[in-house]
C-alpha cells in the first residue's frame, strides 16, 4: 500500500472513504464542480491500495484578513479514513506529510474537529470563538428576501460571491464561493440552506429566527450594509440578535460570548495571529 500526493487523482479512489465518512458528500463534490468548484482545486493527500484509497485530507490556500492585514493560512477539510482500515495511523500520516508540505507555504494551518483530543497529539491547539450577543428590538422589516434554489440561482450565487466586501475587518476568511457552495448544499441540495437573496443590496443575508431571536449567520454583498439595512428584511420583529461573525462592521455594542458551533472546535497549528474574540462564520467553516 503505497502514499500519495498529488493535485490530481481519479475521483474512483477517493470517492470511497469519502462517501463512507460523510453519506452523500459525492453528489455535492460533483455539483460544486459544475458551479466552478473542483474538489482538487487544492492537495489532495491520499493513502491507498492497488484499487482504492484508504484515508484521504485535504488542504487549501485560506486567506484570511486580521485585523485589517491579510495573513495567507493553509486549511485542512475532509479527514476521514474507511473503517476497514481505521486504526492503523494512516490520517495522522496524512496529516504529517499535509504538515510538512504547509510548513514553508503558510503562517499556519486551521480546521475544525469535533475530535479535539486527536489532533492536539499532532501539536493542534485550540482556538476559544465567540458569538455576539446584541440586545435590540426592531419591528417587522419592509423588504423581501427570497429562498435560492440550485439550479435556478446559481448564477446569482457566484455573482454575489464575486468581489464581495468583508463582513468583519477583525477576522474575516476570503471565499468565492468554493467553501459557502459545499456548505449551504451538502444534504440541503436543491435549497441553499439559510441563504436568502435580496435585491435592495444585491446579496445574500444568512439567517435563521427563533422566536423574536435573530441568529445572523454571515451577510454577502459586494457593498457590506447597515445593521439597519440588514433588519428592515427580517419576515417578523425581534428583541435580540447573536452574531456568528465578528460584527465590527454593524456595532460596536454586541457582547462577545464562549461558544462552540455546530461542526466543533476550531484548532490551529502553529500560531493564529489574532487577539481580540472572532467567530469564523457558518458558512466559511470547512
Amino acid at each position: 500500500m503505497g502514499s500519495i500526493f498529488k493535485k490530481m487523482i481519479e475521483r474512483k479512489t477517493y470517492f470511497p472513504p469519502l462517501e463512507e465518512s460523510f453519506p452523500g458528500i459525492k453528489d455535492t463534490i460533483l455539483y460544486c464542480e459544475k458551479l466552478g468548484f473542483p474538489w482538487d482545486s487544492g492537495r489532495l493527500f491520499i493513502k491507498e491500495g492497488k484499487t482504492t484509497a484508504y484515508s484521504h485530507v485535504g488542504l487549501f490556500e485560506c486567506p484570511i484578513l486580521i485585523e485589517n492585514q491579510w495573513h495567507k493560512i493553509g486549511a485542512l477539510h475532509a479527514i476521514c479514513t474507511r473503517s476497514t482500515h481505521r486504526g492503523q495511523g494512516l490520517a495522522s500520516q496524512l496529516l504529517q506529510e499535509a504538515l510538512t508540505w504547509a510548513e514553508s507555504r503558510f503562517e499556519c494551518v486551521i480546521l475544525f474537529t469535533d475530535i479535539p483530543e486527536f489532533y492536539e497529539k499532532l501539536s493542534f491547539q485550540r482556538i476559544q470563538e465567540y458569538r455576539f450577543h446584541l440586545r435590540c428590538k426592531h419591528p417587522k422589516g419592509a423588504q423581501s428576501l427570497t429562498s435560492m434554489i440550485a439550479p435556478k440561482d446559481d448564477a446569482l450565487f457566484l455573482h454575489c460571491f464575486k468581489d464581495r466586501d468583508p463582513v468583519s475587518n477583525c477576522l474575516w476568511i476570503k471565499d468565492n464561493g468554493l467553501i459557502s457552495s459545499f456548505n449551504a448544499l451538502f444534504t440541503t441540495y436543491p435549497t441553499y440552506r439559510s441563504l436568502y437573496y435580496s435585491a435592495t443590496i444585491n446579496g445574500f443575508i444568512s439567517w435563521v429566527s427563533e422566536g423574536k431571536t435573530l441568529h445572523l449567520l454571515d451577510v454577502v454583498a459586494n457593498k457590506m450594509p447597515s445593521l439597519d439595512q440588514i433588519l428592515d428584511h427580517l419576515p417578523s420583529s425581534i428583541e435580540e440578535i447573536y452574531f456568528y461573525f465578528s460584527p465590527d462592521r454593524l456595532t460596536q455594542s454586541a457582547v462577545p460570548e464562549p461558544y462552540l458551533c455546530d461542526n466543533g472546535y476550531l484548532m490551529v497549528h502553529g500560531t493564529l495571529p489574532c487577539v481580540k474574540p472572532f467567530m469564523i462564520s457558518p458558512l466559511s467553516r470547512c
